[in-house]
């Protein structure tokens, strides 16, 4: 939680177009989205470089970890104007609406990965590696990952990921490139 801001100004920008208007409007939504995930701080890690820098982050959590991150976007949406109010409130909406669905496809025996940011090639890798057996030590056989279209997505199908769910998401949508959200899972121990 310490470097939830520069988490959110990373996320900012790779997402590489205007979610919201301006780049701390982008900003801010982008630190909702991280706190929406970030769920348990003992399946959170970072990687960093040998001077500090922080090259990539990964959140994962149990299914049945309880969400909390209403209470902020209460906290958030306190001092904004309506049209502020409204897009944050339909960004939550839609953030709550895949984790729900996600979870109903999740066994109980199901770990998903929250988030997983990488600025540097093999970063993202090395902390899935690293939080797996944590994962199973805490009785998961399976991982479920939420992406998008605007991610690295591929990934998942080249490495042996099952595509579970795809939904074109309108209000996401370009005039370039349509916008899609994709959920994938994988065996991580056989029962």
């Amino acid at each position: 939680m310490a470097n939830i801001d520069i988490v959110a100004a990373e996320l900012a920008k790779m997402w590489k177009k205007d979610i919201a208007s301006g780049i701390e409007h982008q900003i801010e939504f982008a630190r909702e989205v991280v706190l929406n995930l970030f769920l348990d701080p003992q399946l959170a890690l970072q990687a960093c470089d040998d001077d500090g820098t922080m090259q990539a982050v990964a959140f994962a959590r149990m299914k049945d970890d309880v969400n909390t991150s209403m209470q902020w976007v209460e906290d958030f949406l306190a001092d904004k104007d309506d049209e502020e109010r409204k897009k944050v409130l339909e960004t939550t909406a839609y953030l709550l609406r895949t984790e729900h669905e996600l979870l109903n496809l999740m066994n109980e025996d199901s770990a998903k990965f929250s988030f997983l940011i990488s600025k540097k090639r093999g970063y993202a890798k090395a902390l899935q590696e690293r939080l797996m057996p944590m994962l199973i030590d805490r009785g998961a056989r399976w991982t479920y990952h939420i992406t998008d279209s605007t991610c690295s997505w591929q990934y998942f199908d080249a490495h042996g990921y099952e595509r579970v769910h795809e939904e074109l998401v309108e209000r996401f949508n370009t005039p370039s490139k349509p916008y899609y959200c994709y959920m994938y899972r994988k065996r991580i121990q056989e029962p």
